[in-house]
């Protein structure tokens, strides 16, 4: 056989890289783990007798469906660790009992699947319905009172990509089923703790009905899930994480929520009609009480904290804070940072979030001071009709605050920031117009009470304390003019920089290119043909298992190579084991010898003569349960374990993080993403990026620009909104990202904005990121975009400034062929391919160096 390098090991056994994986993996997964109610059950006691009960405590769900779902090694579910944790289960005929069940359950739904797709379907048809149509768990057997006083309950909900959610039982709401069993286990039991592994918000109604003690969200939190919810349980990990999401007392509290996807029977067009006011934006300000606010999240401790400093350099405004744990046993505390805004010619907000940081581990009685930063310009808001982004003149009252044990919010407004005279901070282009008319939601009056008047409001779960000693209406004015001032000159700097730099490739690039023909410019633009390609996602990298695409490998006679790109965001998505053929050392494929069935439920096909290659990656929580840490620190950690991963497998561009705004709750792919706050998703996604960053030759995938809220007809869905709430919600976290950490890479999505493809939308990929973000990398499409069920026109990608068409399809490479020569009623210009071509030279030289 050759001596070529193949991708991973030839070694079963366990590697130092992968043990070091799975500790960052569980570390993170705990710090993203919520606790949301807590009567004193937890943490449990060492060596405790315990129930459990509920499909997911040993069919644990670890993340979502489609591009990511991750082939790693193994998977730790709730039961498996709660074991090792040295918890005693006392049920574990239930248990045993359910396994059986499962696996009939299982073979039906497969059955099911290819009775919905054609037994001898083709791939598309046969994802479609597996996305359409998730496992439903078995109820599990009767419930029979175990010698112990406590009963551990899972709820396990699976979602993904191609399928929104929908608002029924078994889905958003619990099932009959589940209903009655947990109602049957709090009648037995006096200790009922609930357990939720799922990947968005469900109804929590049943909290109102039955008595449980204890409430803990897991969400989906990888490999490692079942050690680290063990570690909360058992006290080993404080729990400290946070919501990223604002949890309504019901689903009809979401704004839009009956027109959402397919609630209103039109997946055509989805009129996003609450503007601005998504999320907490919307509950606060309309003073419509959630059930757990966005940010809530207890511990088994208790913080004060209070300021003690505020500075201003430059634009840059950093608020200090001291905080001290209180309690009696050691723990991590978040602080997020507010800004009230002041009443001005448009309407807006009540607040928004500005900043936030997390301790290390306190001790009892141990401080530490942490210095929450933000520039001015997160205080300005978008005028559509002047295009410009500017500061009303007023207050702008800083609200810092934490969530107690108990609770309580507690909250401090100490300082306001004081601008005497409207400011514009910068006038823009505008993009994306609206083709459509469009209602936007405006409330007569945004705040319920005066913007001044710093009554206690009652928003959380519990309602705050009617005398709250951490609310001070002794506020100093601190004045921001010089701060405005300096933010809009160098606003003024960094667009002169893009505008002279804008066109600016590498000399070899430049070379490179004047050698290329026409053919070889198209062929590279649409990537590397895949006889995949008539698959919505999977394998469809000629190079390595698994992998799910790669740049155009001819140019190798000019000293280019090519880039390797892999799914996903929760974690690289390779073929864990392949084999190479003893005869020629070539690697077998996914998709010459594996059945769709194999593809799809996780089949392996073994070669009796192949030599067996292993790539065992890891994967990390989804990409909720990582933004739940509010730690930019353990992200960034995150992200160096990818890159790692990347570097030894051979992957250069990671299709991730995804970061898509938590629009509504039963967007199906909402696992992958972080928030319904755009700050929270841009700095999440900014500090993964630092992290693959690190490795020289690994870089990110920023994605799916923009507005990917609804899975439903995704291909031929257009999302209408008005430009400032674009602006200001679903395109702020990308901007966020793009300016604080340089991805290489961005991936539009399939959807349209205001009737535009994204993959064809210069507005975004033109003027937004290149012309006023300064994005110098490449702008890819997601995968088989193009030409496919009325998605986007491989030519407009070139015009919009789409560089590349993933993972290419011959008729795109003719398509533009004709183009360039006029034919077919098609036209598009050398130097706009050339334009594309340089960039992705560019990146492709970086990144193979």
């Amino acid at each position: 056989m050759s001596q070529q390098k193949y991708p991973g090991t030839t070694s079963l056994e366990i590697s130092d890289r992968e043990l070091s994986s799975m500790k960052t993996a569980r570390k993170a997964a705990a710090e993203g783990i919520v606790l949301l109610k807590n009567d004193g059950i937890l943490p449990l006691k060492e060596s405790e007798n315990i129930t459990l009960y509920g499909g997911g405590a040993s069919y644990t769900v670890k993340g979502g469906t489609g591009s990511g779902m991750v082939n790693n090694r193994n998977n730790v579910n709730i039961t498996e660790g709660l074991r090792a944790a040295g918890f005693k289960i006392l049920n574990e005929d239930w248990l045993a009992d359910y396994d059986a069940e499962y696996e009939s359950c299982r073979e039906a739904w497969v059955q099911k699947i290819y009775d919905i797709a054609g037994t001898i379907g083709d791939f598309a048809k046969l994802y479609d319905a597996h996305a359409s149509n998730p496992i439903i768990m078995p109820k599990g057997g009767p419930i029979v009172k175990k010698d112990t006083d406590i009963a551990i309950y899972v709820i396990a909900r699976v979602s993904g990509e191609g399928a929104d959610r929908k608002n029924i039982p078994g889905d958003y709401e619990l099932s009959e089923d589940e209903f009655e069993t947990l109602k049957c286990i709090t009648e037995q039991y006096k200790k009922t703790i609930v357990i939720l592994n799922v990947g968005g918000i469900i109804d929590l109604s049943f909290m109102d009905k039955l008595d449980i003690s204890a409430l803990v969200l897991m969400s989906q939190a990888g490999m490692e899930g079942g050690n680290a919810l063990a570690d909360v349980l058992k006290g080993s990990v404080n729990p400290c994480g946070k919501l990223t999401d604002t949890w309504a007392m019901k689903y009809s509290d979401y704004p839009g929520s009956a027109d959402f996807s397919h609630n209103n029977a039109n997946v055509i067009e989805e009129k996003y009609s609450e503007g601005i006011y998504v999320g907490y934006r919307y509950f606060d300000t309309f003073d419509v009480t959630p059930r757990y606010p966005f940010g809530f999240g207890l511990s088994y401790t208790t913080f004060e904290f209070c300021q003690t400093e505020i500075s201003i350099y430059e634009d840059i405004i950093t608020v200090n804070y001291n905080v001290t744990n209180i309690g009696e046993i050691p723990g991590k505390e978040v602080v997020h940072l507010y800004s009230y805004l002041p009443k001005g010619e448009r309407h807006k907000e009540n607040k928004r979030l500005v900043a936030f940081a997390k301790t290390g581990i306190l001790n009892p009685g141990q401080s530490q001071t942490l210095s929450l930063s933000f520039s001015c310009y997160l205080l300005a808001s978008y005028h559509t009709a002047r295009s410009q982004y500017f500061l009303d003149a007023g207050r702008y009252i800083l609200e810092s605050q934490i969530c107690d044990s108990c609770g309580y919010l507690k909250k401090r407004r100490e300082s306001a920031l004081l601008l005497q005279k409207k400011t514009v901070l910068s006038t823009l282009s505008p993009i994306c117009p609206l083709l459509d008319s469009l209602k936007e939601m405006v409330p007569s009056d945004p705040v319920p009470q005066k913007r001044d008047e710093l009554s206690a409001r009652t928003d959380s779960p519990t309602a705050y304390k009617q005398n709250d000693p951490y609310a001070f209406t002794d506020i100093s004015d601190i004045d921001i003019e010089n701060a405005v001032t300096s933010y809009i000159e160098k606003d003024r700097l960094l667009r002169a920089n893009i505008k002279k730099n804008h066109i600016s490739f590498s000399k070899q690039a430049t070379e490179v290119l004047a050698k290329m023909t026409a053919d070889e410019k198209a062929r590279l633009v649409c990537g590397q043909p895949s006889v995949m390609s008539g698959e919505i996602i999977g394998s469809a990298a000629m190079t390595i298992p698994g992998a799910a695409g790669e740049t155009f490998n001819g140019l190798k006679h000019l000293g280019i190579g090519h880039l390797i790109l892999a799914d996903g965001p929760a974690g690289i998505r390779l073929q864990k084991h392949y084999q190479v053929n003893p005869e020629d050392g070539s690697i077998y494929k996914m998709n010459r010898y594996e059945s769709l069935e194999n593809r799809i439920f996780g089949k392996e096909f073994l070669h009796p003569e192949g030599e067996d290659h292993y790539m065992f990656c890891t994967a990390i929580p989804v990409g909720t349960a990582l933004a739940q840490t509010f730690d930019v620190a353990i992200i960034e950690e995150i992200g160096d374990l990818i890159g790692t991963e990347m570097e030894e497998m051979g992957v250069q561009l990671w299709l991730a993080p995804g970061m898509n705004i938590h629009r509504n709750p039963l967007c199906g792919r909402n696992f992958e993403y972080y928030s319904e706050d755009p700050l929270v998703s841009g700095l999440m996604a900014a500090a993964i990026t630092r992290g693959v960053s690190s490795h020289k030759n690994c870089a990110v995938t920023i994605k799916h620009f923009a507005c990917n809220n609804q899975e439903e007809n995704r291909r031929g869905v257009s999302s209408i909104v008005s430009e400032r709430a674009l602006r200001e919600i679903y395109l702020k976290g990308f901007e966020i990202v793009v300016k604080e950490a340089d991805p290489k890479a961005i991936m539009t999505s399939y959807n349209k904005v205001n009737g535009v493809h994204s993959a064809n939308n210069y507005d975004l990929c033109t003027t937004a990121a290149r012309d006023e973000w300064g994005f110098s990398g490449i702008i890819m499409t997601d995968w088989l975009t193009t030409n496919a069920n009325g998605g986007s026109a491989a030519t407009k990608c070139i015009e919009a400034g789409n560089d590349l068409i993933m993972p290419g399809n011959n008729s795109d490479i003719q398509e533009i062929l004709d183009a360039l020569e006029k034919k077919k009623d098609l036209a598009l210009s050398m130097e706009a391919l050339d334009t594309c071509c340089h960039r992705i030279l560019s990146v492709i030289l970086q990144l193979t160096s």
